[in-house]
């Protein structure tokens, strides 16, 4: 068998490693990325120990039979102990995402260099540009002008780039995308920055220019001007009944508030509950109305999020330090123009516009959600391989992963997992979810 992954981060490295995990017959993986930065994807390629995993280590095994796998190439790798905290539990600690790229640089030569296997793997530093169905297999058309034949395409396509800003811009002012990760280096320590967007990126964007010592004004600007919150050290286990949980979407947000507040009450942390109740979103998303989605999305996305992705404490307490301190202010409001270097922000419940003096923007707005106008993509729409979800935020997908074409048929050739599945499982972009992912897909592909 022949297997062609597109995309070559978390998704695609996780999926080549469950594959080859569990394959006994002849199976030749191409694994292709046209970045040519293998196990790296936009996450793990910061070349900064300063930018953490927002995981404890314990939670990062790319490999779903084996938790523990992640904790254990740490412990064992000698790269990494100028980064461990030698008075801590490693699979307690939030170690440097520059680690997690190696890790995943390793499980892919570990597959290349086991001689008792079966799999064979080619990794192939190109963008796929298009799909050709042929009678028995599918061709890959390379941007390097390689064609390859394969049995089954998975699309490990990760997320899409960030949202372009919705607002001009003049000329004068620079912009910066969130995932150039060394661009900050060139703002002149004195210049005054606007990031837009107050997620995850952008925490990236600040401890980059702390790091060195910026000391100009930092703001930053979202619909609601929220962060991240913390994780705590309280991991008390809660169990959570599935037939308890309402799934009316307004019903389950009074649910889950009752929870914690119960929680709380007994000495506990909210986290729990909502750290246990990732499992179960997939089913509860799937069993929900297209009205309490589209509600969910409008309404309640932005502060399930902060929530959901957390940030190590001690970033936190740097971010409340910066904003007491005035040197990073945030806005909750939207951006209207910068123009020759005046930013117009129109502040939330508000009529009142403010200006501020700004000569750089870093777009931290975070993926741009639905299927992008990648030739890919629109290859597969036009030749009607695959349709969107119903919400338009991916690609509409059995419980396998597997693509439903224009008829609403299920492929038994065309795959994806990650992100594009967003609009079907909702939860879908951290590592616990896409390596079950793997798991499941991996299990498909090897019983065809």
């Amino acid at each position: 068998m022949k297997i062609g992954i597109i995309g070559a981060g978390f998704s695609g490295t996780g999926l080549a490693a469950a594959l080859h995990r569990r394959n006994k017959q002849k199976l030749e993986i191409f694994l292709c990325d046209k970045t040519g930065s293998f196990g790296a994807g936009d996450a793990y390629r910061t070349p900064y120990p300063f930018h953490l995993l927002n995981v404890r280590a314990k939670d990062m095994s790319a490999l779903e039979e084996d938790p523990l796998d992640f904790v254990n190439w740490l412990n064992t790798h000698p790269a990494t102990h100028s980064y461990i905290n030698t008075h801590q539990s490693v699979s307690e600690q939030f170690v440097p995402r520059l680690l997690y790229r190696r890790y995943l640089q390793d499980l892919l030569t570990s597959i290349a260099q086991d001689s008792d296997s079966a799999t064979k793997i080619t990794l192939i530093p190109a963008e796929v540009v298009d799909l050709m169905p042929q009678t028995n297999q599918t061709t890959l058309v390379l941007s390097d002008g390689q064609h390859i034949n394969v049995d089954k395409v998975i699309l490990a396509l990760g997320n899409n780039a960030p949202a372009v800003f919705p607002f001009p811009v003049s000329s004068n002012v620079k912009s910066i995308n969130s995932w150039d990760y060394k661009a900050p280096e060139q703002i002149p320590d004195g210049d005054p920055v606007l990031i837009v967007g107050t997620g995850l990126s952008m925490i990236d964007a600040v401890l980059t220019l702390h790091q060195q010592k910026h000391q100009g004004p930092l703001y930053a600007i979202s619909r609601h001007g929220l962060l991240p919150l913390p994780h705590s050290e309280n991991q008390e286990m809660v169990t959570l009944v599935s037939e308890e949980l309402p799934s009316d979407f307004g019903l389950l947000t009074q649910h889950l508030r009752t929870l914690c507040n119960r929680y709380m009450a007994r000495g506990g942390d909210w986290r729990a509950v909502i750290h246990h109740f990732r499992s179960h979103v997939p089913r509860i998303w799937q069993n929900a109305t297209i009205q309490d989605k589209k509600r969910f999305l409008r309404h309640l996305a932005t502060f399930w999020n902060i929530h959901r992705h957390r940030v190590h404490t001690s970033i936190a307490a740097l971010l409340t330090e910066l904003k007491e301190k005035k040197k990073l202010k945030i806005f909750a409001g939207r951006v209207l123009s910068v123009d020759d270097e005046i930013a117009t922000l129109q502040l939330r419940h508000s009529h009142e516009k403010i200006k501020i003096k700004v000569k750089w923007l870093i777009n931290c707005m975070g993926p741009v959600l639905g299927m992008t106008g990648q030739p890919l993509w629109q290859s597969l729409f036009k030749q009607g391989l695959a349709t969107h979800d119903e919400l338009k935020l991916g690609f509409a997908v059995s419980q396998e992963g597997a693509l439903k074409d224009n008829a609403g048929n299920i492929s038994d050739i065309f795959y994806t997992l990650g992100p594009p599945t967003k609009g079907t499982f909702w939860e879908c972009g951290a590592v616990p979810e896409i390596r079950k992912q793997c798991f499941v897909l991996a299990k498909k592909l090897l019983s065809t």
